[in-house]
């Protein structure tokens, strides 16, 4: 809200509690309610007085505002969503699998160069059989990390 309008809301509490407004007034109101909507806070401004006889205080406005927006969000009511962007794409099956086989390959370059040699077929000798260890502690390691 406005200055302006601040002076507007004070002036109809005003003419209901019979508060005298100067500058002051406006400019804490201002530092307080500012941040609202006009017909909001009117619209609050008018609810505090038909359910209290309190004196109107900026807090009373804040509480209102949030319970009539809440009261707005409540009652607005969706029916459809608005069309998408790919809504009306003929292409984009075949452009989605496209990209799947794209990314696989990728996946499967990535997956060779990460995979760990596997065992010589000929007979195992010493330092084969330390080599096949230290492999098959390495997968241990991997499955580990991985689940």
């Amino acid at each position: 809200m406005t200055r302006s309008e601040i002076a507007l809301l004070l002036g109809a509490a005003a003419a209901r509690d019979q508060r005298t407004i100067g500058d002051a007034d406006v400019l804490a109101w201002h530092e307080d309610l500012g941040d609202l909507d006009f017909s909001d806070a009117r619209a609050a401004l008018g609810r505090h007085f038909r359910e209290s006889t309190d004196r109107l205080m900026p807090a009373h406005i804040r509480r209102l505002v949030r319970i009539i927006r809440d009261e707005r969000r409540a009652s607005s009511v969706v029916t459809a969503l608005p069309p998408g962007k790919t809504q009306d794409d003929p292409d984009r099956a075949e452009r989605i699998a496209r990209n799947k086989a794209r990314l696989s390959a990728v996946m499967a370059q990535i997956a060779a160069k990460r995979a760990v040699p596997s065992a010589p077929a000929e007979e195992p000798t010493a330092s084969d059989e330390i080599r096949m260890r230290a492999i098959a502690r390495a997968q241990a390691e991997r499955t580990r990390r991985a689940s």
